[in-house]
């Protein structure tokens, strides 16, 4: 019989028709084959991940499989085919007998192919199935999580949207929305601006509405009345309302103009 080069899903098939746990190595990585149904294509096949999910592999990249915990290669394969099905017309050289000793030893170098299955004990093959399934589990309970966490990411954004929106109908509406040094700022109040790096500073003016705006807080939308170097009255000035302070008496306005 001549030997093997490489896997293929005949030889792959040949054990998983034995109901055993069988895995393939691929590039650092074994795939789980889960059915015959995974190795149906004569070119390529499919294997489960450590995730769960199903990979295709292309047979010529088999280094090894894995056989409800034993590593069966090409050469072992080959052994065991070779083994089973020894015999024929061919005549050989005769040999000297090898000792005891080294019958021994090659013996224990190579396993036949019959024997390897043999060998699988039922508590080997429960303990495979049970981790494989454990896989399949832990799998499919990390995609639930997954999905549950983005649902609740979901839920948060919109209720965040919705108090915006929320909140900013309400500021439109002159409704007050903060309270800055013990003072509540609504529609008609009298302010003054009073941040000395703006380039409005010492503007002052009534307020004509209230927007809240998310990420950057309240703002005041006010109408200059009075003058100075980068504003005229009739101007429509916008400034957050820590930048601003009442002006509760009417003297001060008319002092200032």
């Amino acid at each position: 019989m001549e030997p093997i080069k490489i896997f293929n899903n005949v030889i792959i098939g040949q054990f998983v028709l034995t109901g055993v746990p069988v895995k393939v190595y691929i590039s650092g990585r074994y795939l789980t084959i889960t059915d015959t149904d995974d190795i149906e294509d004569p070119i390529f096949g499919f294997g489960m991940d450590e995730d769960g999910d199903m990979m295709r592999f292309d047979y010529r990249a088999v280094d090894h499989l894995f056989v409800a915990g034993n590593k069966v290669d090409i050469k072992t394969y080959n052994k065991g085919m070779e083994d089973k099905f020894k015999g024929g017309d061919k005549k050989e050289k005769p040999e000297e007998e090898p000792t005891e000793e080294e019958d021994t030893k090659k013996e224990e170098s190579t396993m036949k192919l019959g024997d390897l299955i043999k060998e699988i004990s039922a508590e080997e093959v429960a303990a495979e199935i049970e981790g494989a399934e454990a896989e399949i589990d832990a799998a499919k309970a990390k995609f639930k999580a997954s999905q549950a966490a983005m649902k609740d990411t979901i839920k948060k954004s919109k209720d965040k949207i919705k108090a915006s929106k929320a909140n900013l109908k309400v500021a439109e509406e002159g409704i007050v929305k903060e309270d800055h040094m013990g003072y509540t700022f609504g529609t008609g109040d009298i302010v003054k601006n009073k941040n000395t790096s703006c380039p409005h500073h010492g503007s002052m003016g009534i307020v004509q509405k209230m927007i809240d705006i998310p990420l950057k807080g309240t703002v005041a939308v006010y109408r200059v009345t009075n003058s100075g170097p980068t504003y005229s009255p009739g101007d429509v000035l916008t400034k957050t309302i820590d930048q601003l302070e009442p002006i509760q008496a009417p003297d001060e306005l008319e002092g200032d103009m």
